[in-house]
Protein backbone atom coordinates (compact mmCIF):
# COMPACT_ATOMS: atom_id res chain seq x y z
CA UNK A 1 0.00 0.00 0.00
CA UNK A 2 1.59 3.68 -0.89
CA UNK A 3 2.55 5.83 1.41
CA UNK A 4 -0.05 8.90 1.54
CA UNK A 5 2.00 12.19 0.15
CA UNK A 6 2.19 14.99 3.08
CA UNK A 7 1.31 18.27 2.05
CA UNK A 8 2.93 21.00 3.54
CA UNK A 9 2.17 25.30 3.14
CA UNK A 10 2.12 28.49 5.50
CA UNK A 11 -0.07 28.48 7.62
CA UNK A 12 -2.09 31.48 8.30
CA UNK A 13 -0.02 33.26 10.98
CA UNK A 14 3.15 33.01 8.64
CA UNK A 15 1.08 34.46 6.03
CA UNK A 16 -0.24 37.82 8.20
CA UNK A 17 3.62 38.00 9.71
CA UNK A 18 5.19 37.81 5.77
CA UNK A 19 2.51 40.33 4.93
CA UNK A 20 2.97 43.14 7.77
CA UNK A 21 7.07 42.85 6.66
CA UNK A 22 6.30 43.12 3.23
CA UNK A 23 3.69 46.37 3.82
CA UNK A 24 6.48 48.05 6.48
CA UNK A 25 9.33 47.18 4.07
CA UNK A 26 7.02 49.15 0.96
CA UNK A 27 6.54 51.62 3.34
CA UNK A 28 10.29 52.53 4.31
CA UNK A 29 10.77 52.32 0.44
CA UNK A 30 8.23 54.86 -0.49
CA UNK A 31 9.08 57.18 2.35
CA UNK A 32 13.00 57.08 1.25
CA UNK A 33 11.78 57.56 -2.50
CA UNK A 34 9.85 60.45 -1.51
CA UNK A 35 12.88 61.98 0.46
CA UNK A 36 14.96 61.27 -2.60
CA UNK A 37 12.39 62.75 -5.04
CA UNK A 38 12.00 66.00 -3.28
CA UNK A 39 15.64 66.38 -3.08
CA UNK A 40 16.20 65.68 -6.45
CA UNK A 41 13.57 68.18 -7.36
CA UNK A 42 14.80 70.75 -5.01
CA UNK A 43 17.94 69.94 -6.72
CA UNK A 44 16.61 70.98 -10.21
CA UNK A 45 14.74 73.43 -9.18
CA UNK A 46 17.88 75.45 -7.86
CA UNK A 47 19.97 74.23 -10.86
CA UNK A 48 16.77 76.04 -13.03
CA UNK A 49 16.79 79.02 -10.97
CA UNK A 50 20.17 79.46 -11.15
CA UNK A 51 20.10 79.17 -15.42
CA UNK A 52 17.18 81.39 -15.29
CA UNK A 53 18.74 84.02 -12.75
CA UNK A 54 21.87 84.07 -15.08
CA UNK A 55 20.44 83.97 -18.44
CA UNK A 56 17.65 87.07 -17.08
CA UNK A 57 20.52 88.78 -16.11
CA UNK A 58 22.74 88.47 -19.65
CA UNK A 59 19.83 89.74 -21.57
CA UNK A 60 19.22 93.00 -19.22
CA UNK A 61 22.90 93.66 -19.42
CA UNK A 62 23.72 92.99 -23.54
CA UNK A 63 20.84 95.67 -23.54
CA UNK A 64 21.30 98.12 -21.10
CA UNK A 65 24.92 98.27 -22.44
CA UNK A 66 23.41 98.91 -25.83
CA UNK A 67 21.27 102.34 -25.03
CA UNK A 68 21.76 104.92 -26.43
CA UNK A 69 23.42 102.95 -29.74
CA UNK A 70 22.75 105.57 -32.74
CA UNK A 71 21.27 108.07 -30.18
CA UNK A 72 24.67 110.46 -30.71
CA UNK A 73 25.54 112.82 -32.96
CA UNK A 74 28.81 114.25 -33.00
CA UNK A 75 28.36 117.33 -31.40
CA UNK A 76 26.06 116.32 -28.45
CA UNK A 77 23.10 113.80 -27.18
CA UNK A 78 19.92 114.25 -30.44
CA UNK A 79 16.78 114.44 -28.51
CA UNK A 80 17.88 115.68 -25.25
CA UNK A 81 15.10 118.31 -25.45
CA UNK A 82 12.33 115.38 -26.10
CA UNK A 83 11.17 113.43 -29.05
CA UNK A 84 7.57 113.10 -30.41
CA UNK A 85 6.30 109.56 -30.61
CA UNK A 86 3.03 108.53 -31.67
CA UNK A 87 1.46 104.85 -32.36
CA UNK A 88 -2.03 104.00 -33.70
CA UNK A 89 -3.32 100.84 -32.18
CA UNK A 90 -6.16 100.04 -34.19
CA UNK A 91 -7.10 97.84 -30.87
CA UNK A 92 -6.32 100.07 -28.17
CA UNK A 93 -6.27 103.49 -29.83
CA UNK A 94 -3.72 105.95 -30.74
CA UNK A 95 -1.21 106.75 -28.04
CA UNK A 96 0.85 110.23 -28.04
CA UNK A 97 4.02 110.98 -25.97
CA UNK A 98 4.32 114.91 -27.03
CA UNK A 99 8.04 116.05 -26.01
CA UNK A 100 8.52 113.77 -24.10
CA UNK A 101 11.65 114.10 -22.04
CA UNK A 102 14.15 111.67 -23.94
CA UNK A 103 16.74 109.51 -22.26
CA UNK A 104 18.59 106.72 -24.06
CA UNK A 105 17.85 104.81 -20.40
CA UNK A 106 15.39 105.37 -17.76
CA UNK A 107 14.64 103.38 -14.38
CA UNK A 108 10.60 102.90 -13.60
CA UNK A 109 10.79 102.50 -9.39
CA UNK A 110 7.96 100.00 -8.41
CA UNK A 111 7.97 101.31 -5.08
CA UNK A 112 8.74 99.82 -1.56
CA UNK A 113 9.34 95.77 -2.53
CA UNK A 114 7.83 95.61 -5.45
CA UNK A 115 9.84 95.16 -9.09
CA UNK A 116 11.54 98.28 -11.05
CA UNK A 117 11.58 98.29 -14.87
CA UNK A 118 14.00 99.61 -17.33
CA UNK A 119 13.06 101.14 -20.59
CA UNK A 120 15.94 101.43 -22.94
CA UNK A 121 15.86 103.16 -26.54
CA UNK A 122 18.79 102.11 -29.11
CA UNK A 123 18.52 101.26 -32.93
CA UNK A 124 19.09 97.59 -33.84
CA UNK A 125 20.21 98.77 -37.48
CA UNK A 126 23.20 98.08 -39.31
CA UNK A 127 23.20 101.70 -40.46
CA UNK A 128 22.34 103.15 -36.94
CA UNK A 129 25.55 104.62 -36.08
CA UNK A 130 25.74 106.22 -39.67
CA UNK A 131 22.92 108.86 -40.18
CA UNK A 132 22.24 110.44 -43.25
CA UNK A 133 21.67 113.85 -43.93
CA UNK A 134 18.15 115.75 -45.15
CA UNK A 135 18.87 117.44 -48.30
CA UNK A 136 15.98 119.81 -48.47
CA UNK A 137 13.76 121.21 -45.96
CA UNK A 138 10.04 119.98 -45.62
CA UNK A 139 7.65 121.68 -47.17
CA UNK A 140 4.83 120.71 -43.86
CA UNK A 141 5.59 118.35 -41.08
CA UNK A 142 4.25 115.45 -43.05
CA UNK A 143 5.78 115.50 -45.90
CA UNK A 144 8.45 113.15 -47.68
CA UNK A 145 12.10 113.50 -46.64
CA UNK A 146 14.58 113.84 -49.39
CA UNK A 147 18.06 112.48 -47.86
CA UNK A 148 21.55 111.79 -49.16
CA UNK A 149 21.47 108.08 -48.88
CA UNK A 150 19.03 105.46 -47.65
CA UNK A 151 20.37 104.74 -44.94
CA UNK A 152 19.75 101.10 -44.91
CA UNK A 153 16.37 101.85 -44.16
CA UNK A 154 13.57 99.39 -45.55
CA UNK A 155 9.77 99.50 -45.91
CA UNK A 156 7.52 96.70 -44.95
CA UNK A 157 7.78 93.04 -46.44
CA UNK A 158 4.36 92.26 -46.55
CA UNK A 159 5.97 88.44 -47.76
CA UNK A 160 7.88 88.12 -44.32
CA UNK A 161 5.53 89.86 -42.45
CA UNK A 162 8.04 92.57 -41.33
CA UNK A 163 7.02 95.86 -40.21
CA UNK A 164 9.20 99.23 -42.04
CA UNK A 165 11.74 100.39 -40.27
CA UNK A 166 11.84 103.27 -37.80
CA UNK A 167 13.78 106.46 -38.01
CA UNK A 168 14.15 109.33 -35.62
CA UNK A 169 14.60 113.31 -37.25
CA UNK A 170 16.86 115.25 -35.00
CA UNK A 171 19.46 118.46 -35.51
CA UNK A 172 22.94 118.29 -35.32
CA UNK A 173 23.32 119.54 -32.61
CA UNK A 174 20.62 117.87 -30.53
CA UNK A 175 18.52 121.23 -30.00
CA UNK A 176 15.47 120.69 -32.06
CA UNK A 177 12.69 118.29 -30.69
CA UNK A 178 13.29 114.75 -32.70
CA UNK A 179 10.35 112.98 -34.14
CA UNK A 180 10.08 109.14 -34.10
CA UNK A 181 8.63 107.84 -38.08
CA UNK A 182 8.20 104.82 -39.95
CA UNK A 183 9.43 103.94 -43.24
CA UNK A 184 6.14 102.53 -45.51
CA UNK A 185 8.27 101.79 -48.85
CA UNK A 186 11.59 101.40 -49.81
CA UNK A 187 13.66 104.55 -50.16
CA UNK A 188 13.39 106.02 -53.71
CA UNK A 189 15.82 107.10 -56.29
CA UNK A 190 15.03 111.59 -56.57
CA UNK A 191 14.37 111.45 -60.38
CA UNK A 192 15.02 107.73 -60.52
CA UNK A 193 18.78 108.58 -60.26
CA UNK A 194 21.70 108.25 -57.45
CA UNK A 195 22.19 111.71 -55.36
CA UNK A 196 19.15 111.56 -52.81
CA UNK A 197 16.67 109.03 -52.19
CA UNK A 198 12.62 109.93 -50.60
CA UNK A 199 12.03 108.90 -47.45
CA UNK A 200 7.72 108.01 -47.23
CA UNK A 201 6.43 107.66 -44.23
CA UNK A 202 2.47 107.67 -44.67
CA UNK A 203 -0.24 106.91 -42.18
CA UNK A 204 -2.51 103.90 -42.07
CA UNK A 205 -1.43 100.36 -41.11
CA UNK A 206 2.00 100.12 -42.96
CA UNK A 207 2.80 103.29 -40.54
CA UNK A 208 1.22 102.86 -37.18
CA UNK A 209 3.57 105.45 -36.12
CA UNK A 210 2.94 108.33 -38.59
CA UNK A 211 0.46 110.54 -37.89
CA UNK A 212 -1.39 111.60 -40.61
CA UNK A 213 -1.42 115.77 -39.08
CA UNK A 214 1.74 116.32 -36.72
CA UNK A 215 0.52 119.34 -36.26
CA UNK A 216 -2.37 118.03 -34.54
CA UNK A 217 -1.16 115.70 -32.81
CA UNK A 218 2.49 117.46 -31.08
CA UNK A 219 2.37 120.87 -29.25
CA UNK A 220 5.64 120.95 -31.18
CA UNK A 221 5.87 119.22 -34.89
CA UNK A 222 8.94 120.63 -36.44
CA UNK A 223 9.62 120.93 -39.98
CA UNK A 224 13.87 119.54 -40.84
CA UNK A 225 15.78 121.14 -42.79
CA UNK A 226 19.22 120.62 -44.71
CA UNK A 227 21.40 119.40 -42.98
CA UNK A 228 19.39 117.68 -40.14
CA UNK A 229 19.79 113.99 -39.93
CA UNK A 230 18.18 110.76 -39.85
CA UNK A 231 19.07 108.00 -37.78
CA UNK A 232 17.94 104.69 -39.01
CA UNK A 233 16.39 102.77 -35.87
CA UNK A 234 15.41 99.47 -37.09
CA UNK A 235 12.35 97.54 -35.45
CA UNK A 236 13.46 97.86 -31.83
CA UNK A 237 13.38 101.17 -30.96
CA UNK A 238 12.42 101.05 -27.32
CA UNK A 239 11.52 98.17 -24.98
CA UNK A 240 10.56 97.86 -21.43
CA UNK A 241 11.66 94.94 -19.33
CA UNK A 242 9.61 94.38 -16.34
CA UNK A 243 8.35 91.70 -13.76
CA UNK A 244 5.26 90.41 -14.23
CA UNK A 245 3.19 86.90 -13.42
CA UNK A 246 6.59 85.55 -12.12
CA UNK A 247 8.66 86.10 -15.13
CA UNK A 248 10.60 88.70 -17.37
CA UNK A 249 9.04 89.93 -20.42
CA UNK A 250 9.81 93.04 -22.26
CA UNK A 251 6.90 95.40 -24.08
CA UNK A 252 7.06 98.49 -26.30
CA UNK A 253 6.19 101.39 -23.90
CA UNK A 254 4.47 103.06 -26.90
CA UNK A 255 2.23 100.43 -27.47
CA UNK A 256 2.13 99.10 -24.26
CA UNK A 257 1.42 101.68 -21.20
CA UNK A 258 1.17 99.60 -18.68
CA UNK A 259 2.76 96.08 -18.66
CA UNK A 260 0.38 93.17 -17.82
CA UNK A 261 0.92 89.24 -18.16
CA UNK A 262 -1.00 89.30 -21.51
CA UNK A 263 0.21 92.05 -23.15
CA UNK A 264 4.20 91.39 -22.83
CA UNK A 265 6.39 88.76 -24.21
CA UNK A 266 7.68 86.92 -21.63
CA UNK A 267 11.26 86.36 -21.71
CA UNK A 268 12.63 84.40 -18.94
CA UNK A 269 10.26 82.04 -15.97
CA UNK A 270 10.92 82.54 -12.55
CA UNK A 271 11.93 85.94 -11.80
CA UNK A 272 10.29 87.39 -9.54
CA UNK A 273 11.95 90.93 -8.47
CA UNK A 274 14.23 93.35 -10.57
CA UNK A 275 15.84 96.62 -8.75
CA UNK A 276 17.60 98.79 -10.56
CA UNK A 277 19.41 102.37 -9.77
CA UNK A 278 21.60 105.14 -11.16
CA UNK A 279 25.24 105.10 -11.26
CA UNK A 280 25.76 109.04 -11.24
CA UNK A 281 28.92 111.01 -12.11
CA UNK A 282 29.73 114.61 -11.74
CA UNK A 283 29.48 116.60 -14.97
CA UNK A 284 32.75 115.87 -16.66
CA UNK A 285 33.61 112.90 -15.04
CA UNK A 286 33.32 109.49 -15.68
CA UNK A 287 33.82 108.46 -12.63
CA UNK A 288 30.49 107.07 -10.63
CA UNK A 289 30.54 108.83 -7.09
CA UNK A 290 26.59 107.74 -6.04
CA UNK A 291 24.02 105.46 -6.62
CA UNK A 292 20.77 106.93 -6.81
CA UNK A 293 17.18 105.39 -6.86
CA UNK A 294 14.50 106.69 -9.32
CA UNK A 295 12.50 109.13 -7.30
CA UNK A 296 11.83 112.23 -7.06
CA UNK A 297 14.28 114.28 -9.43
CA UNK A 298 15.72 111.13 -11.07
CA UNK A 299 12.23 109.68 -11.72
CA UNK A 300 12.03 111.29 -15.40
CA UNK A 301 15.70 113.04 -15.49
CA UNK A 302 16.23 115.19 -18.41
CA UNK A 303 18.64 115.27 -20.59
CA UNK A 304 21.05 117.17 -18.60
CA UNK A 305 20.95 114.76 -16.46
CA UNK A 306 20.77 111.39 -18.06
CA UNK A 307 24.45 112.66 -19.82
CA UNK A 308 25.93 112.13 -15.86
CA UNK A 309 24.47 108.55 -15.86
CA UNK A 310 27.59 106.26 -16.49
CA UNK A 311 26.39 102.74 -14.86
CA UNK A 312 23.25 100.93 -14.14
CA UNK A 313 23.26 98.60 -10.62
CA UNK A 314 21.07 96.02 -11.47
CA UNK A 315 19.79 92.95 -9.10
CA UNK A 316 17.26 90.29 -10.00
CA UNK A 317 16.04 87.85 -8.21
CA UNK A 318 14.85 83.81 -9.47
CA UNK A 319 12.85 81.58 -7.21
CA UNK A 320 13.30 78.22 -7.48
CA UNK A 321 9.96 76.50 -8.68
CA UNK A 322 10.24 73.88 -6.02
CA UNK A 323 7.49 74.38 -3.00
CA UNK A 324 8.96 72.86 0.56
CA UNK A 325 6.50 72.37 2.93
CA UNK A 326 7.99 74.01 5.82
CA UNK A 327 9.70 77.73 4.86
CA UNK A 328 12.03 76.84 7.99
CA UNK A 329 13.81 74.29 5.58
CA UNK A 330 14.65 76.57 2.57
CA UNK A 331 16.32 78.94 4.69
CA UNK A 332 15.04 82.32 3.23
CA UNK A 333 14.87 85.43 5.51
CA UNK A 334 11.76 87.50 5.47
CA UNK A 335 13.98 89.96 3.65
CA UNK A 336 16.25 89.65 1.06
CA UNK A 337 18.57 92.64 0.45
CA UNK A 338 19.45 93.38 -3.35
CA UNK A 339 23.19 94.22 -3.05
CA UNK A 340 25.52 95.61 0.19
CA UNK A 341 24.06 98.42 1.91
CA UNK A 342 21.22 98.16 -1.16
CA UNK A 343 17.29 98.22 -1.17
CA UNK A 344 15.60 94.80 0.33
CA UNK A 345 12.54 93.24 -0.69
CA UNK A 346 10.06 91.55 1.78
CA UNK A 347 9.32 87.76 1.55
CA UNK A 348 5.88 87.08 2.83
CA UNK A 349 5.45 83.64 4.84
CA UNK A 350 3.84 82.18 2.42
CA UNK A 351 6.54 82.62 0.08
CA UNK A 352 9.54 81.77 2.28
CA UNK A 353 8.74 78.02 0.96
CA UNK A 354 10.63 78.74 -2.43
CA UNK A 355 13.80 78.95 -2.25
CA UNK A 356 15.41 82.00 -4.35
CA UNK A 357 18.54 82.94 -5.93
CA UNK A 358 20.16 86.64 -5.94
CA UNK A 359 22.09 88.01 -8.71
CA UNK A 360 23.55 91.40 -9.14
CA UNK A 361 26.17 93.32 -11.43
CA UNK A 362 27.08 96.59 -12.48
CA UNK A 363 26.72 97.67 -16.45
CA UNK A 364 28.46 100.62 -17.70
CA UNK A 365 26.81 102.39 -20.35
CA UNK A 366 29.15 102.59 -22.88
CA UNK A 367 27.29 104.70 -25.83
CA UNK A 368 26.58 107.80 -23.04
CA UNK A 369 30.88 107.09 -21.66
CA UNK A 370 31.72 107.69 -25.47
CA UNK A 371 29.36 110.58 -26.04
CA UNK A 372 30.11 114.32 -26.40
CA UNK A 373 29.61 116.39 -22.91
Amino acid sequence: MAKKRVQRGFTLVELLVGLTVGLITLLVLTQLLQSFEGQKRTSTGGNDAQTNGAFALYMLDREIRMAGYGLFGPESMLCKNGINMYYDDPVGGATVLDAASFVPIRIIDGGGSAPDSVITMRSDAEFGAVPTTVIKEMTNTSSELATSSGAGLKGPDRKRDRPGDLFIMASKDGERICSLLQMTQDPQAIGGKPGGFHLQHNPGSDGPYNPSNPNNVFKDAPKYKVDDIVINMGNYPRRQYSVQCDQLVDSDPLAVAAPTCDNTRPMVAQIVNLQAQYGIAPAGSLVVNQWIDATGAWANPAGADISRVRAIRLAVVARNPQYEKSFADTGTPDKLEMWTGGPTIDIPETERHYRYRLYETIIPLRNIIWSPS
